[in-house]
């Protein structure tokens, strides 16, 4: 299984923001752009706004288990940030996963279709 390296520094996020595409749904923005390297960055983005520290963990928490389970059918060589919307702190997992695989669906980062990817 391929590894993903985490996005850490604000320079990274900021140049992803800047001349990266990106998508939105209700729950969460999906912001990526090429690395020119075999794996694939990810950055997760929780506002201040979602709510107190106990909520933002537990949104984090859900956009990186979703996201571990669809990371083996990602194109290699992005850097991916997603940042959640004040709507996903009352969201459910089966919620968070759909609105991430609408997004990677419609960025053209997945590799298979849609009936493969789905968990159960």
């Amino acid at each position: 299984m391929k590894r993903t390296i985490s996005l850490k520094d604000n320079k990274q996020f900021k140049k992803i923001y800047s001349k990266g595409k990106s998508f939105a749904n209700n729950l969460l923005v999906i912001y990526y752009m090429k690395n020119n390297l075999s794996v694939v960055r990810l950055g997760i983005t929780v506002n201040k706004k979602v709510g107190k520290a106990v909520v933002r963990n537990r949104v984090r928490r859900l956009i990186k288990e979703s996201y571990r389970l669809k990371e083996k059918y990602l194109a290699e060589g992005y850097d991916i940030v997603f940042v959640s919307r004040i709507r996903a702190k009352d969201a459910t997992y089966k919620e968070i996963s759909g609105a991430m695989h609408h997004l990677l669906k419609k960025a053209g980062l997945l590799k298979i279709e849609e009936s493969e990817c789905n968990e159960k």
